[in-house]
C-alpha cells in the first residue's frame, strides 16, 4: 500500500498519526494497536496495584459480561452481510442494467477525457480525470484572453490557475499509486471540488452574455468533468464500503469465536489461580493478556466502523451543500 501520508498536505506528526489511525492505516494493524493499548493499560495499573485483579469475583464478573457482549457479534455479522448482499443480489435484468450503466458511464468519461479505454485501476482512472481537468483549466486560461471585460478575465484566470494547481497536485500523487482503493480514496477526500464546481457554475450563468463562445465551452466542459468526478467518487465509495463491511463481518467471526473460548476458559480456571504458587506479576500479565485478547473483536469493530463512518461524513460534504464545520476544515487545510 502506498503510504497515505503522500496523499495529504504537510502536517505534524500528530496529524499524520491521527490520519493513519482513522483513515489510512490497515484496520487489523489499527486493531492491534488498540489491543496493545488495552494490554499495557491493564498491565501498568495491575502492577501498580491501582487495579485489583487478584480477586476472582471481579474478574469473573468482567469475563461473564464480555462473553455476553461477544455473543452479540453473530447477529452483528449477519446484519452486516445482509447490508452487503442487499446491494449485490438482484434479478438478471437488474444486474444487466447495472453493468450497462457502468459501461455507459465509462464511455462518457472516455469521450470527455479523450482516453481510448478507461483503466479498471481506480488510481489511473481518476488520474485521467484530473489530467483532463488540468488540460481544460489551461485551455480556459488561454480562452479567457479573448473576453472584453478585464475584471472578468482576471477572475477566470485566477480560477483557471487555482484549478490547474490543485488538479496537477492530485494527478501527480495518483500517477504512481498501486491498486489499493483506500490510497486513491484518500486523495479524493483531500480534493474539495464543491467550491470549484460552484464557481464554474456562477461564472457560466452570471456572465453568459459577456463570455466568448470558446470560454463558455471550456466552462461547460469543466462542469461536466466535475459531475463525472463526483459520480465516480461516490461509486468508488460504495465499492469500498461494501468491501470494508464484508471484510469486517468475516474478521468478527474469525476473532469472536476464539475470544469467547478464551474468556470461557478463563472463567473456569481463574478462580483457582490465586491459590497456585504463581508470582503476582505473572498473574497480572496473564490477566492483562486475557482482557486484551477478549476485547480484540471490539477493537476490530471500532477500527472498521470509525473509518466507514468518517468516510461517509467526509464524502457527504461533496455536492451542492457543505456543512459549516467541513467548510472550516477545508479552509484550514488549504492555508
Amino acid at each position: 500500500m502506498v503510504d497515505s501520508e503522500r496523499s495529504q498536505p504537510d502536517s505534524s506528526t500528530t496529524d499524520r498519526l491521527t490520519r493513519w489511525l482513522l483513515l489510512g492505516g490497515n484496520r487489523l494493524a489499527v486493531s492491534g494497536v488498540i489491543v496493545a493499548v488495552i494490554f499495557i493499560t491493564f498491565l501498568i495499573f495491575g502492577l501498580a496495584g491501582i487495579v485489583t485483579i487478584s480477586k476472582p469475583d471481579r474478574m469473573l464478573w468482567f469475563l461473564n459480561g464480555t462473553i455476553n457482549g461477544l455473543l452479540t457479534l453473530i447477529p452483528i455479522a449477519v446484519g452486516i452481510n445482509q447490508i452487503v448482499l442487499s446491494q449485490e443480489l438482484g434479478s438478471m435484468n437488474n444486474l444487466y442494467s447495472r453493468v450497462e450503466n457502468t459501461l455507459d458511464f465509462r464511455q462518457r468519461v472516455e469521450n470527455t477525457t479523450g482516453v481510448d479505454v478507461s483503466s479498471p485501476q481506480s488510481a489511473e482512472f481518476f488520474h485521467d480525470l484530473f489530467v483532463a481537468l488540468n488540460d481544460r483549466a489551461d485551455a480556459l486560461g488561454d480562452a479567457s484572453n479573448g473576453d472584453i471585460d478585464q475584471q472578468l478575465n482576471d477572475e477566470i484566470d485566477d480560477y483557471a490557475e487555482t484549478l490547474s494547481q490543485q488538479t496537477n497536485h492530485a494527478s501527480s500523487i495518483l500517477e504512481n499509486m498501486d491498486f489499493e482503493i483506500i490510497d486513491t480514496f484518500l486523495v479524493l477526500l483531500d480534493y474539495h471540488d464543491s467550491e470549484q464546481f460552484h464557481r464554474v457554475r456562477r461564472l457560466q450563468n452570471e456572465h453568459t452574455d459577456e463570455l466568448s463562445d470558446e470560454t463558455s465551452d471550456r466552462l461547460g466542459e469543466i462542469q461536466e468533468l466535475f459531475m463525472e468526478l463526483d459520480a465516480a467518487r461516490q461509486y468508488l465509495k460504495t465499492l469500498f464500503i461494501q468491501r470494508e463491511l464484508s471484510e469486517l463481518s468475516r474478521v468478527l467471526i474469525y476473532t469472536g469465536i476464539p475470544a469467547i473460548l478464551l474468556a470461557g476458559l478463563a472463567i473456569f480456571t481463574y478462580r483457582d489461580m490465586p491459590g497456585l504458587s504463581i508470582p503476582r506479576p505473572l498473574i497480572v500479565v496473564l490477566v492483562s493478556a486475557t482482557v486484551a485478547a477478549s476485547l480484540a473483536p471490539l477493537a476490530i469493530l471500532s477500527a472498521y466502523i470509525v473509518r466507514v463512518a468518517l468516510i461517509a461524513q467526509r464524502t457527504a460534504a461533496f455536492g451542492p451543500f457543505i456543512p459549516h464545520e467541513e467548510h472550516q476544515r477545508i479552509i484550514e487545510q488549504n492555508e
